[in-house]
Protein backbone atom coordinates (compact mmCIF):
# COMPACT_ATOMS: atom_id res chain seq x y z
CA UNK A 1 0.00 0.00 0.00
CA UNK A 2 1.22 3.44 -0.65
CA UNK A 3 -0.28 6.45 1.63
CA UNK A 4 0.35 9.62 0.77
CA UNK A 5 -0.28 12.85 3.12
CA UNK A 6 -0.89 16.52 2.66
CA UNK A 7 2.15 16.51 0.20
CA UNK A 8 3.05 19.74 -1.66
CA UNK A 9 5.65 21.01 -3.79
CA UNK A 10 6.17 24.18 -5.62
CA UNK A 11 9.19 24.68 -8.16
CA UNK A 12 10.31 28.47 -8.98
CA UNK A 13 9.14 29.72 -5.63
CA UNK A 14 8.97 33.48 -5.63
CA UNK A 15 9.56 33.78 -8.84
CA UNK A 16 7.58 34.74 -11.80
CA UNK A 17 7.73 31.30 -13.27
CA UNK A 18 6.68 30.15 -9.43
CA UNK A 19 4.29 26.41 -9.99
CA UNK A 20 2.34 24.43 -7.42
CA UNK A 21 2.78 21.42 -9.30
CA UNK A 22 1.69 19.24 -6.37
CA UNK A 23 -0.83 21.03 -3.89
CA UNK A 24 -1.67 19.26 -0.16
CA UNK A 25 -2.38 16.45 -1.61
CA UNK A 26 -3.70 13.07 0.38
CA UNK A 27 -3.67 9.81 -1.64
CA UNK A 28 -4.11 6.16 -0.16
CA UNK A 29 -3.70 3.15 -3.28
CA UNK A 30 -4.44 -0.19 -1.28
CA UNK A 31 -2.03 -3.15 -2.25
CA UNK A 32 -3.15 -4.51 -5.68
CA UNK A 33 -5.11 -1.51 -7.01
CA UNK A 34 -5.00 -0.61 -9.99
CA UNK A 35 -5.44 3.36 -10.09
CA UNK A 36 -5.70 5.68 -13.57
CA UNK A 37 -4.67 9.23 -13.26
CA UNK A 38 -5.82 11.59 -15.55
CA UNK A 39 -5.91 15.64 -15.74
CA UNK A 40 -4.72 18.49 -18.03
CA UNK A 41 -0.88 19.36 -19.10
CA UNK A 42 0.61 20.54 -16.12
CA UNK A 43 -2.14 19.27 -13.72
CA UNK A 44 0.57 17.47 -11.92
CA UNK A 45 0.54 13.83 -12.99
CA UNK A 46 3.65 13.20 -13.84
CA UNK A 47 4.93 15.35 -10.59
CA UNK A 48 3.27 12.73 -8.79
CA UNK A 49 4.71 10.32 -10.37
CA UNK A 50 8.18 11.69 -9.74
CA UNK A 51 7.18 12.34 -6.00
CA UNK A 52 6.83 8.74 -5.68
CA UNK A 53 9.65 7.55 -7.27
CA UNK A 54 11.55 9.70 -5.55
CA UNK A 55 12.77 12.91 -7.93
CA UNK A 56 12.30 14.95 -5.38
CA UNK A 57 12.01 15.37 -1.41
CA UNK A 58 8.07 17.57 -1.14
CA UNK A 59 8.00 20.82 0.78
CA UNK A 60 5.19 19.06 3.33
CA UNK A 61 3.58 16.33 3.76
CA UNK A 62 4.72 12.65 3.83
CA UNK A 63 4.75 9.35 2.01
CA UNK A 64 5.17 5.86 2.97
CA UNK A 65 5.39 2.50 1.12
CA UNK A 66 4.11 -0.59 2.82
CA UNK A 67 4.61 1.48 6.48
CA UNK A 68 7.30 2.54 5.63
CA UNK A 69 8.24 6.27 5.35
CA UNK A 70 10.35 6.92 1.97
CA UNK A 71 9.85 10.62 2.21
CA UNK A 72 13.66 11.26 2.40
CA UNK A 73 14.88 8.16 0.75
CA UNK A 74 16.94 8.93 -2.65
CA UNK A 75 15.52 7.81 -5.91
CA UNK A 76 17.72 4.93 -5.92
CA UNK A 77 17.47 3.52 -2.64
CA UNK A 78 13.46 3.31 -3.62
CA UNK A 79 14.23 1.91 -7.02
CA UNK A 80 14.31 -1.43 -5.81
CA UNK A 81 10.82 -1.48 -4.22
CA UNK A 82 9.46 0.26 -7.65
CA UNK A 83 8.76 -0.56 -11.27
CA UNK A 84 8.43 2.38 -13.51
CA UNK A 85 7.83 2.40 -17.34
CA UNK A 86 8.31 5.74 -18.85
CA UNK A 87 6.34 7.15 -22.19
CA UNK A 88 9.55 7.15 -24.12
CA UNK A 89 9.93 3.37 -25.55
CA UNK A 90 13.64 4.04 -25.45
CA UNK A 91 13.94 4.91 -21.70
CA UNK A 92 14.47 2.59 -19.33
CA UNK A 93 16.62 -0.15 -21.27
CA UNK A 94 20.18 -0.07 -22.96
CA UNK A 95 20.14 0.03 -25.92
CA UNK A 96 23.76 -1.10 -26.88
CA UNK A 97 23.20 -4.31 -24.79
CA UNK A 98 20.96 -7.75 -26.29
CA UNK A 99 17.84 -8.19 -24.95
CA UNK A 100 19.10 -10.87 -22.62
CA UNK A 101 21.89 -8.86 -21.03
CA UNK A 102 19.09 -6.34 -20.23
CA UNK A 103 16.95 -9.05 -18.90
CA UNK A 104 19.98 -10.18 -16.50
CA UNK A 105 19.92 -6.61 -15.12
CA UNK A 106 16.41 -6.52 -14.65
CA UNK A 107 16.53 -9.89 -12.72
CA UNK A 108 19.48 -8.17 -10.08
CA UNK A 109 17.12 -5.22 -8.99
CA UNK A 110 16.15 -4.71 -5.59
CA UNK A 111 18.58 -7.60 -4.65
CA UNK A 112 20.05 -6.49 -1.62
CA UNK A 113 23.66 -7.95 -2.64
CA UNK A 114 24.49 -8.51 -5.88
CA UNK A 115 25.12 -12.09 -6.88
CA UNK A 116 27.38 -13.28 -9.70
CA UNK A 117 24.44 -13.96 -12.26
CA UNK A 118 26.02 -14.90 -16.14
CA UNK A 119 24.00 -15.79 -18.55
CA UNK A 120 24.16 -19.89 -18.81
CA UNK A 121 22.15 -21.88 -20.28
CA UNK A 122 19.91 -22.52 -17.40
CA UNK A 123 19.72 -18.43 -16.79
CA UNK A 124 19.34 -18.42 -20.30
CA UNK A 125 16.21 -20.55 -20.77
CA UNK A 126 14.71 -18.91 -18.02
CA UNK A 127 14.85 -15.56 -19.38
CA UNK A 128 13.57 -16.91 -22.77
CA UNK A 129 10.56 -18.92 -21.67
CA UNK A 130 9.70 -14.84 -19.65
CA UNK A 131 10.16 -13.45 -23.11
CA UNK A 132 8.37 -15.95 -25.11
CA UNK A 133 5.32 -14.63 -22.31
CA UNK A 134 4.99 -11.42 -24.35
CA UNK A 135 3.97 -13.66 -27.39
CA UNK A 136 6.40 -11.60 -29.67
CA UNK A 137 8.50 -13.85 -30.94
CA UNK A 138 11.39 -11.68 -28.99
CA UNK A 139 12.55 -15.22 -27.24
CA UNK A 140 14.16 -15.81 -30.70
CA UNK A 141 16.07 -12.50 -30.27
CA UNK A 142 17.54 -12.74 -27.00
CA UNK A 143 21.00 -11.70 -28.78
CA UNK A 144 20.01 -8.79 -30.89
CA UNK A 145 20.73 -5.57 -29.34
CA UNK A 146 17.94 -3.69 -27.43
CA UNK A 147 18.18 -0.78 -29.49
CA UNK A 148 16.92 -2.31 -32.78
CA UNK A 149 13.52 -3.56 -31.85
CA UNK A 150 10.45 -1.32 -32.91
CA UNK A 151 9.18 1.01 -30.00
CA UNK A 152 6.42 -1.53 -29.30
CA UNK A 153 8.67 -4.10 -28.62
CA UNK A 154 11.24 -2.14 -26.80
CA UNK A 155 8.49 -0.89 -24.47
CA UNK A 156 7.17 -4.54 -23.65
CA UNK A 157 10.28 -5.63 -22.72
CA UNK A 158 10.49 -2.51 -20.86
CA UNK A 159 7.33 -3.61 -18.88
CA UNK A 160 8.97 -6.61 -18.47
CA UNK A 161 11.74 -5.57 -16.79
CA UNK A 162 10.15 -3.33 -14.44
CA UNK A 163 7.55 -6.43 -12.92
CA UNK A 164 11.01 -8.93 -13.64
CA UNK A 165 11.07 -9.09 -9.73
CA UNK A 166 7.46 -7.89 -8.96
CA UNK A 167 7.65 -3.85 -7.47
CA UNK A 168 5.49 -2.62 -4.12
CA UNK A 169 4.41 -0.46 -6.71
CA UNK A 170 4.24 0.21 -10.80
CA UNK A 171 4.35 3.38 -12.07
CA UNK A 172 3.09 3.87 -15.66
CA UNK A 173 3.70 7.50 -17.38
CA UNK A 174 1.94 7.24 -20.69
CA UNK A 175 3.73 4.63 -21.72
CA UNK A 176 1.76 3.46 -24.39
CA UNK A 177 1.40 7.37 -25.86
CA UNK A 178 4.07 7.15 -28.00
CA UNK A 179 2.99 3.97 -30.03
CA UNK A 180 1.48 3.43 -32.76
CA UNK A 181 -2.28 2.19 -32.63
CA UNK A 182 -1.65 -1.54 -32.65
CA UNK A 183 1.60 -1.41 -30.91
CA UNK A 184 -0.26 0.67 -28.08
CA UNK A 185 -3.31 -2.03 -27.90
CA UNK A 186 -0.98 -4.94 -27.56
CA UNK A 187 0.95 -3.16 -24.62
CA UNK A 188 -1.89 -2.11 -22.99
CA UNK A 189 -3.66 -5.75 -23.37
CA UNK A 190 -0.07 -6.94 -21.97
CA UNK A 191 0.19 -4.75 -19.27
CA UNK A 192 -3.38 -5.52 -17.61
CA UNK A 193 -2.35 -9.44 -18.08
CA UNK A 194 1.25 -8.75 -15.89
CA UNK A 195 -1.27 -6.22 -13.58
CA UNK A 196 -3.82 -8.96 -12.54
CA UNK A 197 -1.54 -12.41 -12.71
CA UNK A 198 1.29 -10.18 -10.45
CA UNK A 199 -1.75 -8.49 -8.37
CA UNK A 200 0.75 -5.22 -8.72
CA UNK A 201 -0.29 -2.26 -6.96
CA UNK A 202 -0.04 0.09 -9.99
CA UNK A 203 -0.47 4.07 -10.94
CA UNK A 204 -1.07 4.90 -14.65
CA UNK A 205 -1.14 8.01 -16.22
CA UNK A 206 -2.85 8.83 -19.71
CA UNK A 207 -4.44 11.00 -21.50
CA UNK A 208 -6.22 8.64 -23.51
CA UNK A 209 -10.21 8.84 -22.46
CA UNK A 210 -11.20 5.50 -23.58
CA UNK A 211 -7.95 3.55 -22.29
CA UNK A 212 -8.49 5.96 -19.11
CA UNK A 213 -12.59 4.19 -18.69
CA UNK A 214 -11.89 0.56 -19.81
CA UNK A 215 -8.61 0.03 -17.60
CA UNK A 216 -7.84 -0.19 -13.80
CA UNK A 217 -9.87 -0.23 -10.80
CA UNK A 218 -10.17 3.58 -10.09
CA UNK A 219 -10.17 6.82 -12.14
CA UNK A 220 -8.52 10.18 -10.60
CA UNK A 221 -8.57 13.36 -12.26
CA UNK A 222 -5.85 15.86 -11.19
CA UNK A 223 -6.46 20.02 -11.78
CA UNK A 224 -3.40 22.35 -10.23
CA UNK A 225 -2.10 19.37 -8.56
CA UNK A 226 -5.01 18.93 -6.63
CA UNK A 227 -7.28 15.39 -6.82
CA UNK A 228 -10.34 16.86 -8.38
CA UNK A 229 -12.48 13.89 -8.80
CA UNK A 230 -12.12 10.27 -7.49
CA UNK A 231 -13.90 7.72 -8.92
CA UNK A 232 -14.48 4.10 -7.39
CA UNK A 233 -14.80 1.04 -9.89
CA UNK A 234 -19.00 0.57 -8.95
CA UNK A 235 -18.71 4.02 -10.28
CA UNK A 236 -16.04 4.15 -12.92
CA UNK A 237 -17.84 1.09 -14.65
CA UNK A 238 -21.00 2.89 -15.86
CA UNK A 239 -18.87 5.42 -17.30
CA UNK A 240 -18.58 6.41 -21.28
CA UNK A 241 -16.24 8.95 -23.03
CA UNK A 242 -18.96 11.54 -23.44
CA UNK A 243 -19.10 11.32 -19.31
CA UNK A 244 -15.76 11.56 -18.90
CA UNK A 245 -15.44 14.48 -20.99
CA UNK A 246 -18.38 16.37 -19.89
CA UNK A 247 -16.45 16.12 -16.13
CA UNK A 248 -13.10 16.98 -17.60
CA UNK A 249 -14.75 20.17 -18.62
CA UNK A 250 -16.77 21.34 -15.98
CA UNK A 251 -13.70 20.62 -13.51
CA UNK A 252 -11.49 23.06 -15.43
Amino acid sequence: MIEITNCTKTFGEGTPNMVVALANITLAIPDGQFLVVIGANGSGKSTLLNGIAGAFIPDTGSITLDGVDVTHQPAHRRARHIGRVFQNPFAGTAPTMTVAENLRLAALRGLPKRPLLGLNRAFRNQLRSRVASLEMGLENRMDTPIGLLSGGQRQALTLLMATFRPPAILLLDEHTAALDPGSATTVMELTERIVKEKKLTTLMVTHDMEQAIAVGDRLMMMERGAVAMDIQQAEKSHLTVADLLARFAGKR
